[in-house]
């Protein structure tokens, strides 16, 4: 332990006593040093931070005083490029436009005046009450020639559909007594099918322009089906070796409008069923082909032609679904469903409104299930997908659980295009060895009217509607056909 002298002891008491006062005096010299040292440093930081804002200011200062002004020329390059683009768009529109003409021909059985009246039309345009008339009483004569342009009889007509045997085989003669024995033709569309189609034509009242339009624009679509199994048939002697001898059905616009896209229903494979199972689904539809809330569909809404509204025939459409708002117009119902969008989701009226697709090309819905030789399933494939007007075949099922005969259930799918190839079971017993039954369903892309003002062009500034290019018409319609005047402003 250190020892404190006696004489500096009184000296620490003295220190001890008064420390307090002692460090008092103190701490402004030992704290007033740091003070005034970052006081320093910070205010040459500030400084340092002023200087470079200042300068960056000045140099922005710099460029707005440049003239001419960078800036205006690089908007107005971008404007003028946008509008380049523009322009592109509506000259590839009218290409497609004009390219479908062959396509957009109204039967020329209507009347000349009829024709030009039509060609004429504007958006939003109404046609007079004769004209409507004319069409109601003639369209029926342009529904009941689609099966000759098939190559199959036409058996419309419930006369005719209850003369023909209840059970023919494909190939099989229509005799009737005191008749004379006709060739067969090479197929046989079914008459409950042919019924189906002739009866959503066949209006009580006259009906409104728009449906009118409408309806002559799904008449395009069939008409186009029907030369695509003629174009199949072309070799065919007769039903003996023709490539599709039986048309199931054919459906185009609101009734082939899947509630619920196929390619989405139950992802890419499809299970078999259990040995001696009956096949799933076939005889109560499954979940999501009611467009319930467990499939994941859409509710069906009604439609004036094939769900009842006063327009037609009730010939489709579900029971349960919703009644239309009070302030929906017939018009608005004219449309729904019978559009979809790429993914193949049914438009409503207002989507359609509201979609830039829909305003340049509308995708028609169609189904065709058929018998067909399936060594031929590629040249059918091919020649839809080659032809002068777009159609995407999205999905191809063969031998489906809903094929009378069928056994086993479905079998995996195969991907196929923007859909799923799904394979089942043989043809029916009593067919010919490689027929099966395929359905395919797909969209036809049919061109709207060029209108510049939906690219946001203006005519009067300068935009000019692009000519029409002449080599890019499709070829005209086959030798022994009726040409019928195309039109070239209608459009609903």
């Amino acid at each position: 332990m250190i020892q404190i002298p006696d004489n500096v002891r009184p000296v620490i008491d003295a220190v001890v006593k008064h420390h307090f006062w002692l460090l008092v005096a103190l701490v402004p010299f030992l704290v007033l040093p740091v003070v005034f040292g970052a006081r320093g440093r910070l205010a040459s930081e500030i400084d340092a931070s002023r200087g470079q804002v200042e300068s960056r200011l000045a140099a922005v200062k710099s460029v707005s005083g440049i003239q001419p002004h960078p800036n205006d020329a690089w908007s107005n390059e971008i404007d003028k490029a946008t509008r380049r683009v523009k322009l592109d768009t509506l000259s590839e529109w009218q290409r497609l436009w004009t390219s479908q003409q062959p396509l957009r021909a109204w039967p020329a059985s209507l009347g000349q005046d009829f024709v030009q009246r039509v060609a004429a039309l504007k958006p939003g345009g109404k046609l007079p009450r004769p004209l409507l008339e004319r069409y109601q009483n003639g369209v029926r004569a342009v529904v009941r020639s689609l099966p000759s342009r098939m190559g199959a009889d036409e058996l419309m007509m419930e006369s005719e559909a209850a003369a023909a045997p209840p059970m023919m085989e494909p190939g099989m003669p229509r005799v009737r007594p005191g008749v004379p024995e006709k060739p067969a033709a090479p197929v046989r569309w079914e008459p409950t099918d042919q019924q189906r189609l002739y009866a959503s034509f066949n209006w009580a009242k006259p009906p409104s322009t728009l449906q009118v339009l409408l309806a002559q624009e799904e008449l395009w679509v069939y008409g186009l089906l029907a030369d695509a199994i003629a174009r199949a048939n072309k070799a065919a002697a007769g039903p003996f070796n023709a490539a599709i001898p039986v048309v199931e059905s054919i459906l185009v616009g609101y009734p082939a409008a899947e509630d619920d896209p196929g390619a989405s229903r139950g992802g890419r494979i499809a299970l078999p069923s259990a040995p001696g199972a009956a096949p799933a689904g076939e005889f109560s539809p499954p979940p999501e082909m009611m467009g319930s809330p467990e499939g994941g569909g859409s509710v069906r809404p009604l439609h004036p032609r094939f769900a009842g509204g006063g327009e037609g025939p009730m010939a489709a459409g579900p029971m349960d679904a919703p009644p239309p708002e009070a302030t929906t117009s017939p018009d608005d119902l004219l449309r729904n469903w019978i559009y979809v969008d790429f993914n193949g989701k049914p438009l409503t009226s207002a989507e359609i409104s509201a979609s830039p697709d829909a305003q340049l090309v509308h995708l028609v819905p169609f189904m065709v299930r058929a018998v067909i030789d399936e060594r031929k399933i590629d040249a059918l494939l091919t020649d839809l997908s080659t032809m002068p007007v777009p159609i995407d075949v999205r999905q191809v099922r063969i031998n489906t659980a809903s094929s009378a005969g069928m056994a086993g259930g479905r079998a995996p799918v195969a991907e196929f295009g923007s859909g799923p190839v799904e394979f089942g079971g043989r043809a029916p017993a009593g067919s010919r060895p490689n027929d099966v039954t395929i359905e395919v369903r797909g969209t036809v892309g049919l061109a709207t009217v060029p209108d510049p003002q939906v690219l946001g062009l203006d005519a009067a500034a300068g935009d000019e509607l692009p000519a029409a290019d002449d080599a890019a018409v499709a070829p005209p319609p086959a030798p022994g056909k009726p040409a019928a005047e195309p039109v070239g402003a209608a459009q609903p």
